[in-house]
């Protein structure tokens, strides 16, 4: 705290040194209200000119001896370089900047005074602030804008690209968007963990569903079948999570990705005819036209064995096209049964009523 009112000798760059002087941007006749309006100003300033202003000390006036209203400015590279060993944690960005300015109340009541003790930087200015965490925090209309595109499902890359057609200058990055996004949706689910939020949702959707409880505070979720795109992370996960609920991959990306393999395995001349037999083969009706055209797919298929390995059509692995037939699961989901020793459920059989 400085009790004297007289400033400490500043530190003056070395001839060696970067020099860069922003006083005269700072230098004002301007008397502000409050010392909110002199912090606002002071700091669109620095932004307009690439300095990261900071207040280093700030004082409130209360009666006791020494104690008066003042605000000292100071640049983020202010202070001592700090030098650490740590492999985890890097150095400090702070050179000794000796910029200051010191904002207080007139002595006339006109309003807060702001005066510039030294304008000089002895360190280079960036030449853009994108990325920078002190510009790059969102202010509040930034916010709200945010907070009506998520209620629309807009996706974070399109809200960025609408906040930079708002504002060219924006300079926001999509990770203050993404955090943003995950504080709002903590804000609405509230103090429930997101297997809870996403039970509730379940439930008011009408979604049909199944569940148990641990206790109060735990919910055991427990699927019985997952259909997932073949993203390999999340089936690793279902698989760690949720030991015996069976992994389905949905038919449109198999198709995609036997299509591909088609193309890479199988001769030009033969192509149109494996992926017609192929469609024809998922669409059977019934297991004898299943096993029909899986013989003829195969046997079409004779010169491209590395094209049947990619499929997977080997009967000794769970890989059965039709998990149900005439109501009944198939031989794979019956025999993980058989051989736990565990009661076939009842919700596994469809029961098929006549016409």
């Amino acid at each position: 705290m400085e009790s004297s009112g007289v400033d400490p000798p500043l530190m003056k760059c070395d001839v060696n040194q970067t020099c860069v002087d922003t006083t005269y941007d700072f230098v004002t006749g301007q008397k502000f209200t409050t010392r909110e309006e002199a912090i606002s100003w002071i700091r669109e300033v620095g932004i307009r000119n690439k300095v990261t202003v900071i207040i280093t000390h700030s004082d409130t006036k209360t009666g006791k001896r020494g104690r008066s209203n003042k605000l000292i400015f100071g640049c983020d590279k202010g202070g001592k370089y700090k030098k650490t060993d740590s492999e985890t944690q890097s150095a400090s960005k702070r050179c000794g900047c000796p910029f200051k300015i010191r904002s207080k109340p007139s002595k006339d009541g006109s309003g807060w005074k702001i005066d510039v003790k030294c304008g000089v930087h002895n360190h280079d200015l960036p030449d853009r602030f994108e990325g920078h965490a002190f510009v790059s925090l969102l202010n509040t209309d930034d916010k709200q804008h945010i907070v009506d595109l998520i209620k629309c499902h807009v996706p974070p890359r399109h809200i960025l690209l609408s906040m930079q057609e708002r504002d060219p200058e924006n300079v926001t990055r999509i990770t203050q968007i993404y955090k943003h996004k995950s504080k709002i949706q903590k804000d609405i689910r509230g103090p429930i963990i997101e297997m809870q939020q996403l039970l509730k949702l379940v439930k008011e959707s009408g979604y049909v569903y199944w569940s148990r409880k641990k206790d109060e505070s735990e919910v055991d979720f427990c699927p019985q079948v997952i259909l997932t795109d073949r993203d390999l992370a999340l089936m690793k996960a279902i698989e760690t999570v949720f030991p015996k609920t069976t992994n389905l991959l949905c038919q449109f990306h198999i198709n995609k990705n036997v299509k591909s393999k088609c193309k890479e395995y199988v001769v030009d001349n033969m192509r149109e005819t494996v992926e017609k037999m192929w469609y024809e083969l998922i669409r059977a009706s019934d297991e004898m036209e299943y096993h029909q055209r899986l013989k003829q797919f195969e046997d079409a298929c004779v010169d491209s064995k590395d094209f049947i390995d990619m499929v997977g059509t080997d009967t000794q692995k769970c890989g059965c096209t039709h998990r149900k037939v005439y109501g009944l699961p198939c031989a794979c989901e019956l025999g993980r049964y058989t051989l736990s020793g565990d009661a076939i459920p009842i919700r596994l059989f469809i029961f098929i009523g006549e016409n």
